[in-house]
């Protein structure tokens, strides 16, 4: 099942990081609930992450992971894990950061942005979501979710 719409502004980015929020708020997963981010540099990936964790309960500052990677949040009921693979260089470094058992984590929830680099890691997703620039401050959003 797919979904697209266009984002007009930040106030609208933000009222979809809530609904998305509140829907995942009631996933239950034996393993990691995985949701793939994809689009451009500056397209609200990061944006996007913040105001679902937010809606998730999480009260301290969500910070971008492009260089540590991973950023691990705690709500009140699941970890949370935010993964930039931007810079990621080869298999070998996931394998060191521990992506495998971060996917095996039950009901836990891992947003992946640029999943594309994850050497075949991550193969699946639960939730896609991809942001393309249409201007300044409109996006198109499409959201895809595994049947």
């Amino acid at each position: 099942m797919t979904d697209e719409l266009i984002l007009d502004s930040l106030v609208e980015t933000k009222k979809l990081g809530q609904k998305i929020g509140s829907q995942l708020s009631k996933v239950k997963k034996s393993q990691a609930y995985i949701i793939f981010l994809n689009g451009d540099l500056g397209s609200g990936k990061t944006t996007l992450v913040k105001e679902i964790i937010s809606a998730l309960g999480v009260e301290e500052s969500v910070t971008s992971p492009t260089f540590t990677i991973i950023e691990p949040y705690l709500s009140e009921h699941r970890n949370i894990y935010h993964m930039d693979l931007y810079r990621i260089e080869s298999a070998s470094e996931l394998a060191a950061i521990g992506i495998n058992e971060y996917c095996k984590e039950e009901n836990s929830i891992i947003f992946v942005e640029w999943p594309e680099k994850a050497f075949g890691y991550l193969n699946d997703f639960d939730m896609k979501i991809s942001l393309e620039h249409l201007s300044e401050t409109k996006r198109k959003c499409k959201i895809t979710l595994k049947t």
